[in-house]
């Protein structure tokens, strides 16, 4: 069980567990209004527990949250964890493939914490190994069905150039790009990127440091997730 500020996250069912990349993302992505000042809503592809769902509900109260996962224990733990928190009216869930859904024809604002793990043995239990490798949701399927859209990821750093390599062929844009390491002496581990249809003149570029030297929690890092972590 992880309890947050305003709501927690029983993941026992889950095919991925509660994790830094998660918290990171849901603290991270924005999602901005549309010229005429309306939200668009969120969509987060892989939900699992439904912990970046219930993030992106509480950091922006004008928008309707959708989670979509394709492993029906994961949804199910979603589904409790959400209906026990403040923001259960704002969100619903699908239990689905979601590159067979139709597309969405309004605005929206996709978040993904993707399965990217690419060796040729995967783990031998079949649902965390659908959840942790990419060919459950490979990057050229996913950036070819939310173009036109706007879309938040995290990824391992060593993919930030083939996956911006995608978004450029499908039209799509870079806006902003935070590249994250465990340490200052350390080279980064992943890299945040948003990307959109839109054109962009001024690309947002930062990096996050994790931890201390001495090992604690760095202030940027503290500060990120600061309405979320006890």
């Amino acid at each position: 069980m992880f309890r947050f500020k305003q709501f927690f996250i029983d993941d026992k069912r889950s095919a991925m567990k509660v994790g830094t990349d998660g918290v990171l993302l849901g603290a991270w992505a924005t999602c901005l209004p549309e010229e005429d000042g309306k939200m668009p809503r969120i969509v987060d592809i892989g939900c699992g527990c439904g912990l970046i769902t219930l993030m992106m509900a509480q950091r922006f109260p004008g928008t309707h949250v959708t989670g979509i996962d394709i492993d029906a224990s994961s949804v199910e733990d979603a589904r409790t964890n959400i209906a026990v928190s403040p923001f259960a009216d704002r969100i619903d869930l699908i239990h689905a493939d979601f590159l067979t859904l139709p597309p969405v024809h309004e605005s929206v604002f996709y978040v993904c914490n993707p399965p990217f793990y690419t060796e040729d043995t995967v783990a031998p239990d079949q649902r965390r190994a659908t959840a942790r490798h990419h060919s459950s949701l490979p990057l050229n399927s996913l950036v070819t069905y939310i173009k036109g859209s706007s879309l938040s990821i995290i990824l391992p750093a060593q993919q930030e150039s083939s996956f911006l390599s995608l978004c450029h062929s499908n039209g799509m844009h870079l806006s902003r790009i935070c590249h994250v390491r465990t340490t200052e002496k350390k080279e980064p581990k992943r890299v945040m990127m948003e990307v959109t249809s839109a054109a962009v003149e001024n690309i947002e570029r930062t990096t996050l440091t994790l931890m201390t030297s001495d090992g604690k929690r760095s202030e940027e890092y503290a500060s990120l997730c600061r309405d979320f972590y006890l």
